[in-house]
């Protein structure tokens, strides 16, 4: 009896999602074509268009898998050495990336909503919703800080976890631009005490 199994996939979708986030990451929504995806990924076209329907539906997917690789680390962190260490251990990483790399790659999800918000619709839904999921990612985590006493500020967790993350988020942006040692010493000292 003939085997009517298809020829098998050559490549394992969770990988070629993760190298294609990474290469938007580096380059962005609009730079990148659907050739430089393809030499990303390592696939041919047709393999590409049976599995994504277009760049965008590709791009939604590697916003997907930011946030859960984002949120899962988080919460490594987290376990590994509680809610409020885990935040403040986001801007040693973010100083860390700058003095072994010399660049600064930001949060995807930020850099996507400078580029992409309000100009294509369906992301800019999706951009909507997943800073909503990592902003109460980080309602939750300073509030349980709050709760242990590590955190002694009295503020609604809600709005300590929006000024963080506009603070890192500022201390991003200052970096890429090329802020002074002193500068960046002192964003980090601001952030610090936000959650102090």
């Amino acid at each position: 009896m003939k085997n009517n199994v298809g020829r098998p996939k050559t490549f394992v979708k969770d990988e070629i999602l993760k190298l294609a986030m990474h290469h938007f990451w580096e380059y962005g929504y609009d730079s990148t074509s659907l050739d430089d995806l393809l030499l990303a990924m390592g696939i041919k076209k047709s393999s590409f268009y049976s599995t994504f329907k277009s760049k965008e539906e590709l791009f939604s997917n590697c916003l997907s898998l930011y946030r859960e690789e984002i949120s899962d680390k988080l919460n490594l962190l987290r376990e590994d050495i509680g809610e409020k260490q885990a935040m403040l251990m986001l801007t040693t990483i973010t100083v860390n990336e700058l003095r072994d790399t010399g660049k600064v790659k930001g949060c995807l999800l930020m850099n996507s909503g400078k580029e992409c918000y309000k100009k294509y619709n369906n992301l800019s839904s999706q951009i909507t919703k997943e800073f909503g999921f990592m902003q109460k990612l980080f309602t939750e985590f300073i509030y349980k800080a709050q709760q242990k006493g590590e955190i002694l500020n009295k503020k609604d967790a809600k709005v300590i976890s929006g000024r963080y993350m506009n603070s890192l988020n500022g201390l991003i942006v200052s970096i890429q631009a090329g802020a002074s040692n002193e500068l960046v010493a002192d964003l980090v000292k601001s952030l610090e005490e936000m959650i102090e």
